[in-house]
């Protein structure tokens, strides 16, 4: 991912764009080897070697995408069986250091977050932090109203009471729903309309927190924009990020 050159020193807390521009225009900084005058110069952080006079300046960028994960694939870097990191293209950038920010069973499709920042995954799938989790399910029968009120108020399952959750009837046979939930239990949906005697026949979840799968395709990756990335971590607490930085 290229980025401006003045953004780029800006970015490793080497003062603002202003003061950079000054540092780019004495002539102390090169890139790979050449002095560089022009900030508005596009470089490549993760391939270009940046130095100011002799000493190397790195930033750590964290990679955010959105992943349509489709049926049959397990959710995991490593399986004798097909993972989704066999559907993400080579050159992705930050493919190598990519992690799920929770799972989806191999029979279950929708949205998935790969992100290579470890805390944001962590407060992703704590049930500390409530973030709502958006799931569209087809049942095997119709879910009476007394099962739905049951499950809005929480049910028991073997290792506590489910938090209350949210459900939506979309069609007139009670057979299509949708439900929003804030914890993340082990196929806790399945285990939860199985507890009250219903078989989820498709589970497609839509939502993690501000973000939607909206338009994506089964299979198809596409990086956070800025304005989901802030509204997540302004979600979980997070505050703005900051890249850390380094000269050596």
């Amino acid at each position: 991912m290229k980025i401006r050159l003045d953004r780029f020193l800006a970015k490793a807390s080497l003062g603002s764009r202003r003061e950079t521009l000054k540092l780019i225009k004495s002539g102390k900084i090169s890139v790979n080897g050449i002095t560089v005058k022009d900030p508005s110069l596009k470089i490549d952080p993760e391939r270009d070697e940046i130095l100011i006079g002799n000493r190397e300046v790195k930033i750590s960028i964290d990679y955010h995408y959105k992943f349509y994960k489709p049926k049959g694939f397990i959710t995991s870097h490593k399986d004798p069986q097909r993972t989704i990191f066999d559907l993400l293209p080579k050159d992705l950038p930050g493919l190598r250091d990519l992690s799920p920010a929770g799972r989806l069973d191999k029979d279950a499709e929708g949205l998935i977050l790969l992100t290579t920042d470890g805390e944001l995954a962590h407060r992703i799938t704590h049930p500390k932090w409530k973030l709502p989790k958006i799931y569209e399910i087809i049942l095997d029968k119709g879910l009476l109203e007394e099962d739905r009120s049951r499950i809005e108020r929480g049910i028991p399952l073997k290792e506590g009471m489910t938090r209350p959750a949210s459900v939506k009837i979309l069609n007139r046979e009670r057979t299509h729903v949708e439900i929003t939930v804030i914890e993340g239990r082990y196929h806790l949906l399945k285990r939860l309309f199985g507890a009250l005697g219903y078989r989820v026949m498709k589970l497609k979840r839509l939502a993690i927190g501000p973000l939607k799968l909206e338009n994506l395709n089964p299979g198809e990756v596409r990086p956070l924009t800025g304005v989901e990335i802030s509204a997540l971590k302004k979600e979980l607490n997070l505050g703005e990020y900051q890249p850390k930085s380094c000269t050596t």
